[in-house]
Order: C-alpha cells, then sequence, then structure tokens
C-alpha cells in the first residue's frame, strides 16, 4: 500500500465511528430522496387553462369613382385603400366585422356604428384636452345571436369629403381652436351572454379614422383588432423531480450502502489495522516533513573520530537537541542517518525502514524492521570531515 493509501487508512481507523455516522447520513438521504422521488412522490397543485377564447372586430372599405379621370374610370370601385380622392370618390362605403372564437359561447351583439367630430390637443403631460364633440349615427343598433363560428356584420356609408368640410365648420363656430380635427367612424358592440360557460357582459369600441389631406382623405385603417382571454382551473397532479434528484437519490443510496459493507468487511478482517512499523513510519515522515527547515543534507564521510554516540528514539528528539544546542540536523545523503554534533559527542537517529506496499498490513511483522536491534556499533564521523551538500540555509554569503 502506497503513502497516500497508508494515510486514508490511518484517516478511517482514527475516525471510524465518525466516518461511519457520515456514511449513514448519506445512505438515510439517498433512501429518502429515492422513496419520496421513486415510490411516494406526492402531488402537486398546478393552474392549467381550461379554456380560452379571441374575439375581434374589423373595418372594410370602399369607394366608388363618381367622376372619372384618366386613371380611374366612373363607377370604379377602390376597396380598402389607405387614400381615396375628395372629389373623385368622396363617398366611403364599409362594413364592420365583430366575431369571436371558444369552445362553446351564445352572445348576443347589438353594434352601432357613428360618426364622431370632435377637436383634441394632446399635452406634454400625455393627458388630451377636447374642445367639443359631436357625434352622428351612421346605422341603426343592430341586434345579432352569434356563436363561435358566426360573424356580425353592421354596414356603413358616409361622405368623407363633407364630413372634412363639417369638422372644419363646426371648429370655425368655436372660434379655430388649437385643437386637431379628429374624424372617425366609431362601432360600439355590446356583448352579453355566455362564453366558455362564463357570463359576459362587456362593451368593446373600434375606430376608423378619416384623416383630411387636401385633395384626398386618408383611412388609417386599425386591421384586425383582438382581444382575448383564458379560463383557469386548479388541479392536483402527481409531483415530478428533475433529473439530478431521480438519479441522484439511488446513487447515493447505492454508494452509501457499498461504503457501509466496505467498512464493515475491512474492520471484521482488520484491514484497518495500522501495525507498529507503520505507524513508526508515519511518525518519523510527519517529522521530517514538519522540521525541514532545521535539516541539512550531507556527505557523512569515513569514520576517523571517535566521539561519544547517542542514539536517539525519534527524530523529534533529535531535532530538540539540534535546538537545544543551537545546531542544524545532518541528514546523509542516503537517508539512513541523522546526527547532530555537540562538542565530542554525535547524538543519532536511524529512521525505520519504509513498510511493503502490498500484502495484508497484519501480516507485517515490526519487529523485523525495529531500529533499536542489536547489529554492529556504527562508524562514527568527525564533525570537522563532515561535507554538506549545499542548501540555501548553508550556502555561505560573501562579505
Amino acid at each position: 500500500m502506497n503513502s497516500g493509501g497508508r494515510t486514508i487508512r490511518r484517516g478511517i481507523a482514527a475516525n471510524y465511528a465518525l466516518v461511519v455516522i457520515c456514511v449513514v447520513l448519506l445512505g438515510a438521504v439517498g433512501g429518502y430522496l429515492t422513496y419520496t422521488t421513486h415510490v411516494d412522490p406526492g402531488t402537486t397543485t398546478e393552474t392549467r387553462e381550461s379554456s380560452s377564447w379571441q374575439s375581434s372586430g374589423a373595418f372594410s372599405h370602399q369607394a366608388t369613382v363618381v367622376n372619372g379621370t384618366t386613371a380611374f374610370s366612373k363607377g370604379t370601385v377602390l376597396r380598402n385603400r389607405s387614400v381615396y380622392f375628395r372629389e373623385l370618390s368622396p363617398t366611403l362605403n364599409g362594413t364592420f366585422t365583430y366575431a369571436y372564437k371558444s369552445q362553446d359561447g351564445n352572445l348576443t351583439t347589438e353594434t352601432t356604428v357613428t360618426l364622431r367630430y370632435r377637436a383634441v390637443e394632446a399635452s406634454d403631460d400625455g393627458n388630451r384636452t377636447t374642445y367639443w364633440e359631436v357625434t352622428r349615427p351612421l346605422t341603426q343598433d343592430r341586434t345579432e345571436a352569434v356563436g363561435p363560428t358566426e360573424r356580425a356584420t353592421v354596414p356603413f356609408s358616409t361622405n368623407a369629403s363633407a364630413a372634412i368640410e363639417r369638422a372644419q365648420r363646426i371648429d370655425a363656430e368655436h372660434g379655430n381652436t388649437p385643437g386637431q380635427l379628429d374624424i372617425a367612424v366609431v362601432a360600439r358592440v355590446d356583448v352579453s351572454g355566455t362564453r366558455n360557460g362564463q357570463r359576459v357582459d362587456t362593451t368593446n369600441t373600434y375606430r376608423l379614422p378619416i384623416v383630411a389631406g387636401g385633395s384626398v382623405y386618408r383611412v388609417a385603417d386599425p386591421g384586425v383588432v383582438t382581444a382575448s382571454g383564458s379560463q383557469t382551473q386548479r388541479e392536483t397532479v402527481p409531483a415530478e423531480y428533475g433529473l439530478l434528484r431521480r438519479a441522484g437519490g439511488p446513487l447515493a443510496l447505492s454508494l452509501a450502502v457499498g461504503a457501509l459493507l466496505g467498512l464493515l468487511y475491512a474492520r471484521h478482517t482488520e484491514r484497518l489495522s495500522i501495525s507498529e512499523a507503520e505507524r513508526r513510519w508515519a511518525d518519523y515522515r510527519t517529522a521530517r516533513s514538519e522540521f525541514d527547515d532545521w535539516i541539512t543534507t550531507g556527505q557523512l564521510p569515513s569514520h576517523t573520530g571517535e566521539p561519544t554516540a547517542i542514539t536517539v528514539e525519534t527524530l523529534n528528539g533529535l531535532v530538540d537537541v539540534a535546538i537545544d544546542t543551537n545546531n542544524r540536523v545532518i541528514e546523509d545523503v542516503s537517508g539512513k542517518e541523522y546526527v547532530v554534533f555537540v562538542d565530542n559527542r554525535m547524538y543519532r537517529y536511524e529512521p525505520p525502514a519504509e513498510p511493503p506496499t502490498g500484502g495484508d498490513p497484519s501480516e507485517y511483522n515490526s519487529d523485523d524492521h525495529d531500529v533499536l536491534t542489536d547489529q554492529a556499533e556504527p562508524e562514527t564521523t568527525n564533525p570537522s570531515q563532515l561535507q554538506a551538500a549545499p542548501s540555501e540555509q548553508d550556502t555561505p554569503t560573501d562579505n
């Protein structure tokens, strides 16, 4: 097992109860999400459109040429144009049509078409000032029963050229107001009855403006003007969840079950047990990393002197000696020995052998690699003959 694996195993072994609790919590969350998503998702209330409707009002118009010209012979019918001629075709004829669409309905329409004259001035704040207003009926009120596929039509006719002259005369009677003359064919539709099972009682107004322009008059046809609406109802439906929850719940549950079984098996087979050799090796590597600033790598030459050798059991203890005596720890380039020279004494430490990287840790006999085994006395090194490898801490500086 490599050092990373040993570190993980040590962490799990040291915090086994906490790891098991975390795995159980993960499984509980995964189980809850799985049950509430796939087994009993519950219900939710949604608002859905049950029916809809749309009404429309539109004008069609035409003018017949009564004074023929080179371009337009007498009797020519000009249809749905934006501009007509006051002298050639003064009379504007048209039809207003109202219709609606819905799932079902039974409506009664009462339509009135009038010609409205007025002088209006718009202000900077968006409001309008109406100086005067006069209306003249173009048709008698027409009442019709209209179904969802039927139309209510009302014809009308007005002399547009004469209407422009009349509006100018009325404005002159009021001293030629600063307002703008506004002439329009206005269709008012009173609608009553039922539509999609709902009671309807409303009034809709549609306008067809006529604008004077010298020898012509313009018809500002708005096209088809529509209104729409819908009816909604609340329904209880099964709750639906996103892909993350649908897949995440079972995945978390599966991982938790697998991890828990693995932990129980590892503990039962003592695969989480840490051997004495592994513990000693881990302590050594931790100390080596922690006290790196106090350690210098050097070449220990052949031993010529015989200073008193004192063996220290841990690298931490050897570093304490170096700190107390203001010396550095020398690590042999082979990595098999650390020493500190203090006067005629040498303090030394031999690191433990790295445990095997494979096999069952319980089968590893730490006694075979104990650093304090009986062996030949090591040769000693005279501090004057020590050759230190250059490092940032030990390289001399030119003064």
